[in-house]
């Protein structure tokens, strides 16, 4: 590679670890999605149960 070689390989193992986070980061962001819909579904729940239970003693 005539003295290259350094220059060559680093952009190639930029270029992968860029493609590598290309992959991972929505599978990071999709995970903490569906585990803040989870907890907002369960957030409803239990206000439904509480505003249900309290209407039920009145």
């Amino acid at each position: 590679m005539d003295g290259h070689g350094i220059y060559v390989w680093s952009t190639v193992i930029v270029t992968l670890l860029v493609m590598v986070w290309l992959l991972v980061a929505p599978m990071l962001s999709r995970r903490a999605l569906l585990k803040e819909v989870a907890r907002d579904i369960l957030r409803e729940r239990a206000r439904q149960t509480s505003s249900t239970s309290t209407q039920g003693e009145s």
